[in-house]
């Protein structure tokens, strides 16, 4: 049995009964008809697939929640001109429910809360609509050419939470269908608008070092896939030339430089990169070997490890470069990096620091949305590290934060990122993951936000998918935070994998309030006066740390997931 997220289309006939009533031979026929030349021929364009039909309803899967919200959108459309000439009582009209959330697999089949969310979603939908679940709603953001209607969160039979659902409002579109909206550019274009808020990058063309003109399209492909993916970082502006070297950029304007060369022999290629600042200093470099079996997937490996590099050792250079210039004249964007830089502490003294400088950010430029995103991000540390605070005003004051930085910046990775953090602690689990999933496909390589879905997706039990994600964050990023660890640890303790957990903890240089972790894990494994040491430290980081606040907080689906946890803390002597 296999467990993942997926999105999941539940569908069936209005009035079934009472059409077989009328005409079971004739409602058959015209059944099978729309089903073989309408919802086969649209499900396969959309890169579904038909799970198994239930009398006169049906499951299918698909690969994306854009797929699956055309597709919906095109059937109905479809079938509005397929009844256009039938008798209004014999029509069939069906009713369509999507969900993105935790599906089992097996044999074919699909189980789990996932499918039966998007059945019971199916049944509020009105005959030839479409409604779907936050998590799908804010997966799409505003890139699909279709309007929705909020109906609110709904009481669903045998599902014990409310779910809140949308509704597509279908219009007479004819046959010209919902459009995706443009995503960010893929074009190398040579002078792309550049904002003030953010730090240029240079690419130069990867050179061919192969000693064969006709390897010049390898080159340049790699060029292609790398700058589109870094076109995908909000902190960047992506400029495909070297600078000239006159006229010199201004005292403030900052820049980096990518390089990078191919060498193709025979069936392997490897592939250099390396970063330098303004003043010629290298930043970081790093070479890529690989058997050419697929050149395809060295592309799509070399567009996700660069612009993941990237990220990282650019922001670290942008932080150290702010923090050694003078705090008088500093941009809104100036002060977000200080307080960065300044949050990462537990010391009380530096979050008031780290805090001042958000507000500082924001008083520089209201417009500016990381401020408030560092506000945001404040607030829920409080959450996550079990700080004394009160649980209803914090995450209200996350959640306005995140809220007004989506506002100014709705495609900001970080700001769904955080958002998604914030739904998860308030208990609605769609919406997070509706948000961390829109995060992705506005940034796919972002390290910190793979590393912090690893973590809400080991909140939401969903152990495996939680493993795999962290692991492709560690291996993309090149300065590994201890963090990350933390983080797969957690997903391998809550997966009774102790000895595995440790191994990871053990890794950690810093573990800060990760001692809670190890001390249960250190619990679990039987090593109790290790476990006491463990308890020891977190309480010298947080001495008001309690099991009970811990266990009312933390957001856990599976209340027998924060049950194993729980007793690994008491059995490590943490104060109830």
């Amino acid at each position: 049995m296999e467990q993942k997220l997926s999105v999941i289309m539940a569908a069936d006939v209005v009035g079934y009964s009472r059409l077989m009533e009328l005409d079971e031979k004739g409602t058959l026929a015209t059944l099978m008809a729309h089903r073989q030349e309408l919802w086969d021929v649209a499900v396969a364009a959309h890169h579904g697939r038909i799970v198994k039909l239930i009398g006169d309803g049906m499951l299918m899967e698909f690969r994306a929640v854009e797929d699956a919200v055309l597709c919906a959108v095109e059937i109905q459309r479809g079938m509005q001109t397929r009844n256009a000439g039938t008798q209004r009582d014999r029509r069939i009209e069906f009713r369509i429910g999507i969900n993105l959330g935790d599906i089992l697999f097996e044999d074919g089949d699909v189980y789990g809360d996932g499918v039966n969310v998007a059945a019971r979603i199916e049944s509020l939908a009105k005959p030839g609509g479409i409604s779907v679940s936050a998590s799908v709603h804010d997966t799409l953001g505003g890139r699909l050419d279709i309007r929705f209607e909020d109906t609110g969160a709904q009481a669903l039979k045998n599902i014990g939470r409310p779910v809140h659902i949308y509704n597509i409002v279908i219009d007479d579109g004819g046959s010209e269908g919902a459009a995706l909206m443009a995503p960010p550019t893929q074009e190398v274009r040579e002078n792309p608008p550049v904002k003030s808020s953010r730090t240029l990058l240079y690419v130069s063309r990867f050179a061919n070092l192969s000693g064969n003109p006709d390897e010049d399209y390898f080159a340049a492909g790699i060029t292609q896939d790398v700058v589109a993916a870094l076109s995908r970082f909000s902190g960047l502006n992506v400029i495909v030339r070297l600078p000239r070297p006159e006229p010199q950029p201004q005292a403030r304007t900052t820049y980096y430089t990518l390089e990078g060369s191919v060498r193709r022999a025979a069936d392997r290629v490897r592939v250099n990169a390396s970063l330098t600042n303004a003043t010629g200093e290298h930043i970081w470099a790093d070479k890529y070997d690989f058997d050419l079996v697929d050149m395809f997937d060295v592309q799509d490996e070399l567009s996700r490890s660069i612009p993941a590099a990237l990220n990282v050792k650019i922001e670290e250079a942008e932080r150290y470069r702010i923090l050694a210039e003078p705090l008088k004249g500093s941009s809104a964007y100036d002060f977000y990096l200080r307080g960065r830089h300044i949050e990462k502490s537990l010391k009380p003294d530096e979050v008031r620091r780290a805090k001042e400088m958000f507000l500082a950010a924001v008083d520089a430029d209201p417009a500016y949305a990381r401020g408030y995103l560092g506000l945001a991000w404040l607030d829920i540390r409080k959450l996550k590290w079990n700080e004394r605070a009160d649980m209803e005003a914090t995450l209200a004051s996350a959640f306005a934060s995140a809220s007004k930085a989506l506002e100014l910046s709705p495609c900001d990775a970080d700001v769904h990122w955080a958002l998604g953090v914030a739904h998860l602690w308030r208990g609605e689990a769609e919406r997070a993951i509706g948000c961390y999933e829109r995060g992705r496909e506005l940034a796919p390589n972002n390290c910190d936000l793979l590393a912090e879905y690893c973590d809400a997706l080991g909140y939401l039990g969903l152990l495996e998918d939680a493993i795999r994600i962290g692991e492709l964050a560690l291996r993309l990023n090149p300065s590994r935070p201890d963090w990350y660890f933390w983080n797969i640890a957690a997903a391998r303790y809550l997966s009774g994998q102790y000895t595995e957990a440790l191994a990871l903890l053990e890794k950690m240089a810093d573990l800060g309030s990760a001692y809670r972790l190890l001390a249960a894990t250190y619990a679990q494994l039987g090593r109790l006066e290790d476990a006491r040491r463990a308890a020891a430290e977190l309480l010298k980081l947080n001495p008001e740390f309690s099991i009970e606040r811990y266990g009312s907080r933390a957001p856990y689906r599976d209340k027998a997931l924060l049950a194993r946890y729980v007793e690994g803390l008491r059995l490590a002597g943490l104060p109830e």
